[in-house]
């Protein structure tokens, strides 16, 4: 006869198999196109202003390099990314440039910006259930505080269709420097606007995925990528910065406005 113990532990084993087994199932059913998806994600960026300054670019930089700044507009549907196993959804845009003051160094992408977009939340969710039925004594109080505060005409703040990004003159979040230390009078630049799925059990999926033009259940859509631009040069004391007073173009050497340098 088996003790006790070996039972114990033929249960788990058969427990933690079957478990394997529904994590392997949602995994798969995440990305396989049933349902069919309603659309495909889309994006679009374009450069509004592009700065070339000398100075440090961060706050541990322990000598004075070049550094750009760049501005851009962007506008992106990826609501049909969020899916019943998507937890969040990871959206950053990258500069794409010319590596070497040459341009034979092959290509440099560094990203300028990024966010976290999380899905909403829905009555099945973990938090909810926490809620639910296991309730807290100081989320009971505030729960009963905003009942009693609450007013009808009182306007909302919550997403309904996470997903959506619509920025105009976005200033970046991070400079892009080179290892050169020089990085003005750089072409056939571009932006990009890539994205990564996390789902709550799977693999990570990435826009730039190995199914051809299907990306999982997703086919590509509209690739979010700006027109060539080029980082304006950099002169004596003073910095050019490509400005665009009409809308987004192609920035041209010598049409910048002087900056003070940094």
């Amino acid at each position: 006869m088996h003790s006790a113990l070996n039972r114990l532990q033929t249960t788990f084993g058969y427990f933690t198999s079957c478990a394997f087994t529904l994590a392997c199932i949602i995994a798969l059913l995440s990305i396989i196109p049933v349902p069919a998806p309603t659309g495909s994600p889309r994006a679009s960026i374009s450069v509004r202003n592009v700065q070339v300054v000398k100075g440090r670019p961060h706050y541990y930089s322990q000598k004075r390099e070049e550094y750009a700044q760049i501005r851009f507009d962007l506008d992106a549907d990826l609501s049909n990314l969020f899916t019943w196993n998507t937890k969040q959804l990871f959206v950053y845009v990258t500069a794409n440039y010319p590596s070497g003051n040459d341009g034979n160094g092959g290509l440099s992408e560094a990203v300028i910006w990024d966010t976290i977009i999380p899905a909403t939340s829905t009555p099945y969710s973990w938090q909810n259930l926490k809620q639910q039925y296991f309730p807290d004594k100081k989320s009971l109080r505030s729960k009963t505080k905003s009942r009693r505060e609450s007013n009808p005409k009182s306007k909302t703040t919550d997403i309904v269709k996470p997903g959506v990004i619509s920025l105009k003159n976005q200033k970046p979040k991070y400079q892009i420097t080179d290892p050169s230390g020089v990085i003005s009078e750089r072409g056939n630049a571009t932006l990009q606007v890539s994205w990564n799925v996390q789902p709550w059990v799977g693999a990570l999926i990435w826009d730039k995925g190995y199914l051809g033009s299907r990306v999982g259940k997703w086919e590509a859509g509209s690739v979010g990528r700006s027109e060539a631009f080029e980082f304006p040069p950099l002169k004596g004391s003073r910095t050019d910065a490509v400005k665009d007073k009409e809308g987004p173009k192609t920035p041209k050497t010598g049409s910048a406005t002087p900056v003070v340098e940094i």
